[in-house]
């Protein structure tokens, strides 16, 4: 072996390293991402339940809200009450945030 085969060699395995090491760097990005989506999937719909199950339990009136994530996300929120008259009051609540939205429907017995 010369010496400047193990120069190549020591280069050669220093790009395979670098190489793998982006590839876990990418992967770690995108688990952080994908992470702090779900975060904000998951605090969208608990929103949306909270303020259906309000709704069913107490006064109803629709309306409307914005509140910040501690990341500072914005969740708009608004929800329409329809008073049955004697049937069913139906209650729509819908939470939005950038990129995603949930929607929840449900009925209130008189």
């Amino acid at each position: 072996m010369t010496a400047g085969m193990a120069i190549a060699e020591a280069l050669v395995a220093t790009a395979l390293v670098a190489f793998g090491a982006g590839i876990v760097a990418g992967g770690a990005a995108a688990a952080t991402r994908a992470m702090r989506l779900a975060r904000h999937d998951g605090a969208g719909v608990a929103r949306a339940l909270s303020r259906a199950e309000a709704l069913r339990a107490g006064p109803r009136a629709s309306d409307g809200d914005v509140a910040l994530d501690p990341d500072g996300t914005p969740f708009s929120g608004t929800w329409t009450v329809r008073d049955g008259r004697g049937r069913s009051t139906e209650i729509d609540v819908r939470v939005d945030w950038p990129g995603h939205g949930y929607g929840l429907a449900t009925a209130v017995l008189p």
